[in-house]
């Protein structure tokens, strides 16, 4: 669907979702052409409406497919084209250039409607008939931030990674920042010009963030700084992206945003156990703003249940062996069918991928940075308060062989990969890590089998498939000609 198709949606779809005012009031304000927001509690119903406070991505979602934890064998390879409707699945897989179909975009293109609806409040809430200018900058600040954060997701799937000496000429995406649904011509622009752009709008609207509520649906400055620090963490500047996490660490600790499941507790476990009948996303504690991607590559399992769905992935043994014997994330995401022909590990449990601002990811982000550029006592206590909620608490200490700055870096990462696993999320970190000399040897190891009694067929990534090519539906409706 391309870019004008989505604005149209959005205009009926952001009306519609209007949940903040009554019915009626809505239809007597004065038109401008048709019917348009015009108080505050207008554009508070924008952003509290469903799409908006969940922001979930429904569809094909090809970026997990090339994540490097991944194995198939000819069935489940052949499984994975039937989940996903045709062979696009199998091209991810197989790192090829063309993905996708002639006519078709993807959930990895994720401006929709809630771009437009962010545009909507950012543009307009500052002429609002009522309320004070601080509950304005408020409400743009929030959409900025999310504007901001939806572009640097879709960097992380159609731009080259953040590279400091290339960045002015390496090819970005479209910067969308107009509700004007005539305008036709979107320029590509560089990747320099999208990082300044989202890390401009964080910087300017972060600190106008309220951290009042913990509301996993709305954005409050402990998420904003999380996002924050996140973009200048891919941009290889843990100096500011430390500044950012710290904060965030600070504010979601004061409004009582951070939460996370003890795995540890034979409740939790059951409930996740439960896939998809257990936690559902938007009700997530660990979610301090909530927004996910459903994986279509990876159907739904209710090991609880002993329910298993025809398998598309395995997990490698070289991840499987990151998980100390007690770790009960491996226990509770990973399982195996026997029953079903399952012959090794694959991912079970969550069926969606997490895009939001979330605790481990926190404490995670966090630890890298105290390692790399801060404290690395600091990094040791966020990294044993994440793995005591995973795992019994005697094993949870960092084990006594990592002792050098080198060496808890890695292990942080490492402690990410095993957070991550099964939900292709660690593509991002691939791409991030790609030129860092301290994961040369993962870099290397780069590549997806296909297992075969006849012959294992291997597919290296290179460098040029870091980057996925922009949906041909999308370049069909622009002007742009490289797509490299």
């Amino acid at each position: 669907m391309d870019l004008r198709i989505k604005i149209y949606m959005a205009l009926i779809g952001g009306v519609c979702f209007l949940s903040g005012c009554d019915a009626d009031e809505f239809l007597e304000i004065k038109p401008r052409g048709k019917d348009v927001p015009s108080t505050i509690q207008h554009y508070e119903g924008l952003l509290n409406s469903f799409p908006m406070a969940t922001s979930n991505v429904e569809g094909n979602l090809y970026f997990p497919l090339l994540s490097d934890e991944f194995y198939a064998t000819k069935a489940s390879i052949n499984q994975l084209s039937m989940q996903m409707q045709g062979p696009q699945g199998g091209n991810a897989f197989r790192y090829e250039a063309d993905i996708m179909r002639p006519d078709e975009n993807c959930s990895d293109w994720i401006f929709n409607s809630t771009t437009y609806t962010y545009n909507i409040v950012i543009n307009e809430v500052m002429d609002a008939e009522d309320g004070t200018t601080q509950q304005k900058l408020a409400l743009q600040s929030e959409a900025r931030v999310m504007r901001a954060w939806s572009h640097f997701l879709v960097a992380q799937v159609f731009c080259k990674p953040y590279n400091e000496a290339t960045a002015a000429t390496d090819l970005g995406i479209p910067i969308l920042r107009e509700t004007d649904i005539t305008e036709m011509n979107y320029p590509r622009g560089t990747v320099k010009e999208v990082y300044d752009f989202i890390v401009g709008e964080m910087e300017e609207a972060c600190p106008n963030i309220p951290n009042n509520d913990n509301l996993n649906y709305r954005t409050e400055r402990a998420d904003a700084y999380l996002f924050l620090g996140t973009v200048y963490c891919y941009m290889n500047r843990y100096d500011k992206a430390l500044e950012a996490l710290r904060l965030a660490n600070q504010y979601a600790r004061e409004n009582n945003a951070f939460f996370l499941y003890d795995y540890n507790d034979p409740t939790v476990q059951m409930t996740m156990m439960m896939g998809v009948m257990g936690i559902m996303p938007y009700d997530n504690k660990e979610y301090m703003r909530c927004m996910y991607a459903i994986n279509t590559a990876l159907p739904m399992c209710l090991p609880l249940f002993n329910y298993y769905s025809p398998t598309t992935v395995y997990i490698k043994p070289k991840y499987q062996a990151l998980f100390e014997g007690l770790d009960y994330r491996k226990m509770l995401r990973l399982g195996q069918g026997v029953a079903f022909g399952d012959i090794d590990l694959r991912p079970v449990v969550p069926s969606e991928v997490p895009l939001g601002a979330n605790a481990p990811d926190l404490l995670l982000l966090l630890a890298e940075c105290e390692a790399r550029v801060g404290d690395m006592a600091k990094a040791r206590e966020a990294l044993f308060e994440l793995r005591k909620s995973r795992m019994p608490e005697a094993f949870a200490a960092i084990p006594a062989t990592v002792t050098t700055k080198d060496q808890l870096i890695r292990f942080c990462v490492e402690e990410r990969i095993r957070e991550l696993t099964g939900t292709g999320r660690f593509f991002f970190d691939m791409r991030r890590l790609w030129n860092d000399p301290l994961f040369a040897d993962y870099k290397a190891d780069y590549k997806h089998e296909i297992v075969d009694a006849s012959g294992n067929e291997s597919f290296p990534l290179t460098e040029d498939r870091l980057v996925m090519r922009i949906p041909p539906e999308v370049m069909n409706w622009n002007p742009w000609e490289d797509n490299k």
